[in-house]
């Protein structure tokens, strides 16, 4: 064997115990590197879980707010539509004010008129109706003061029949 292949050899063989030896030592360095790497990963997922369950917890919340503000819409609408109906219905209540503002003297007078012609032609008619009333009951209460049917009355009535006469 020839004196520079073992040399060469030698150099091979030093070389790779030498580039084991440089592997590990840059394994030895990296190695916190990579549990950094691996840390960081890991942070990087729970920032992702939380933010994406933020996320959802925000869309929720918008949702509830939409179906609110659907809500609050569908309200005012109806409230509009109320209005409208109120509106509507002064608008006819001053209308029928304005008539009758109108033709208030008229249904007054007219009202008066009839009133005095009923009390014209119904009121002596009503008046002797109770004079006749009247004087039935006194003369039928004389009566029975009189035939003694008075004691049949309680004693409540027979007392103020008394007073009555007196």
């Amino acid at each position: 064997m020839d004196l520079g292949y073992i040399l060469s050899l030698v150099i091979l063989g030093v070389s790779l115990v030498v580039l084991i030896v440089m592997g590990f030592l840059a394994m030895k360095k990296m190695k916190p590197t990579l549990k950094n790497i691996e840390d960081t990963k890991e942070v990087v997922n729970g920032h992702i879980d939380h933010f994406t369950r933020e996320a959802e917890v925000m869309q929720e919340k918008v949702g509830h707010i939409m179906a609110r503000v659907d809500n609050t819409k569908n309200v005012a609408e109806i409230k509009i539509q109320n209005f409208d109906e109120l509106s509507d219905s002064a608008a006819s209540l001053s209308e029928s004010l304005m008539y009758l503002k109108e033709h208030g003297v008229e249904y007054s007078k007219g009202i008066a008129e009839n009133s005095y012609k009923e009390l014209k032609t119904d009121g002596p008619r009503l008046a002797r109706t109770f004079k006749l009333a009247f004087k039935k009951t006194v003369d039928k209460q004389k009566q029975r003061h009189k035939t003694g049917h008075a004691d049949q009355l309680p004693a409540v009535v027979n007392h103020q029949l008394t007073e009555i006469e007196r």
